[in-house]
């Protein structure tokens, strides 16, 4: 798969979204809507050293998702992407999952989540402006009014995670 067509395929998810549910949601498909398309198609593009089924993302902090969101999500990649989302109260119950994102409310405790899953094979997202927040490893940002990723390399293989070089190619990385 080219970057062009990944570029589609996040996309017509976007679309999807928009044409699958309620006329009133296709108004208003927002920055999370497509944030949370591109946790799901992380999920596609990442080996952990146990290949786990399904993936786990978890949401760490208020979460920005619509429910609605994920179950469209979820219902089109059937079958491509086995994948569950959780919602852990605790720090402690982030190492169950094997994508966190850790969300705007949790900013001042970031170091505390990051630290306790610090090289272990768990992909650490967030979505911070201000720059890539230090053993995070994919931070979704705007630029020019469009959703962009950036990526942390180093700390990707720190945590013996494997990042497909298609995802790759559409990142910005950060040494």
């Amino acid at each position: 798969m080219t970057c062009v067509s990944m570029l589609k395929k996040i996309a017509a998810l976007g679309l999807l979204l928009a044409l699958t549910v309620n006329a009133g949601f296709a108004d208003s498909v927002t920055e999370y809507d497509l944030k949370a398309a591109y946790l799901l198609n992380f999920a596609g593009y990442v080996e952990w050293p146990d290949s786990p089924k399904p993936v786990t993302i978890c949401v760490y902090g208020n979460n920005p998702f619509k429910a609605a969101t994920l179950s469209t999500l979820l219902a089109a990649k059937a079958g491509q992407i086995d994948a569950a989302f959780k919602y852990p109260l605790h720090s402690a119950q982030l190492a169950d999952c094997n994508i966190v994102y850790l969300a705007q409310s949790e900013q001042d405790r970031f170091d505390k989540a990051i630290a306790l899953l610090r090289n272990t094979p768990v992909l650490i997202i967030t979505d911070i402006q201000d720059g890539l927040p230090e053993g995070s490893m994919i931070n979704l940002i705007t630029e020019s009014n469009r959703l962009r990723f950036e990526i942390n390399i180093s700390t990707v293989l720190a945590a013996k995670l494997k990042i497909s070089s298609k995802m790759l190619k559409l990142a910005k990385i950060v040494p």
